[in-house]
C-alpha cells in the first residue's frame, strides 16, 4: 500500500489516497481518502453518477460510482494529474 496524494490539473489538491494496487488511478474508494482538504470527499452523502468538481476551477474530476459494492470516485483522467504506482 502505498499513499498518493492528488491534484487537480490546475495545482489544487484534493486528497490523500492509500491506494493498494499497482497501476494508474482510475478510482479511489471513498472510505480509503485518508486526507480531504477541500471537503469535497468524505462526510458527504452521495448518490451514485453524482459529479465532483475541483473547487479552484469548476472542472469535473470524479463521478460517483459503485464499484465492488463499495462508493467510489471514478476519476476523470482530463483533469486530474497522472498518477501511477
Amino acid at each position: 500500500m502505498s499513499v498518493i496524494e492528488v491534484y487537480c490539473q490546475c495545482g489544487n489538491k484534493l486528497a490523500k489516497y492509500d491506494k493498494r494496487k499497482k497501476g494508474f488511478l482510475v478510482k479511489m474508494y471513498l472510505d480509503q481518502i485518508s486526507e480531504d482538504p477541500n471537503d469535497i470527499f468524505l462526510d458527504k452523502k452521495f448518490n451514485l453518477d453524482d459529479e465532483i468538481f475541483c473547487p479552484k476551477c469548476n472542472k469535473r474530476i470524479a463521478t460517483i460510482k459503485m464499484i465492488h459494492g463499495r462508493l467510489s470516485a471514478k476519476v476523470n483522467h482530463g483533469t486530474v494529474k497522472k498518477i501511477t504506482t
